[in-house]
């Protein structure tokens, strides 16, 4: 079973975070020949105050 685990900051809308799923899970069947069933793709989000970069938490970028 495949399956697609992507960790990103919170602040994304629904439909944006519907769309990267659909297509992640196009992906996935479209390379592997899976069945739907199998396919299982998950958002971890992240307040943007708990994540940083280089040391700068995100929510001062």
């Amino acid at each position: 079973m495949p399956e697609v685990v992507v960790h990103m900051a919170s602040g994304r809308t629904r439909e944006q975070k519907e769309q990267l799923m659909q297509k992640l899970y196009l992906a996935v069947k479209e390379s592997l020949s899976v069945a739907d069933e199998y396919i299982v793709v998950s958002l971890v989000e992240t307040p943007k105050e708990n994540k940083s970069r280089g040391g700068v938490p995100f929510t001062a970028l």
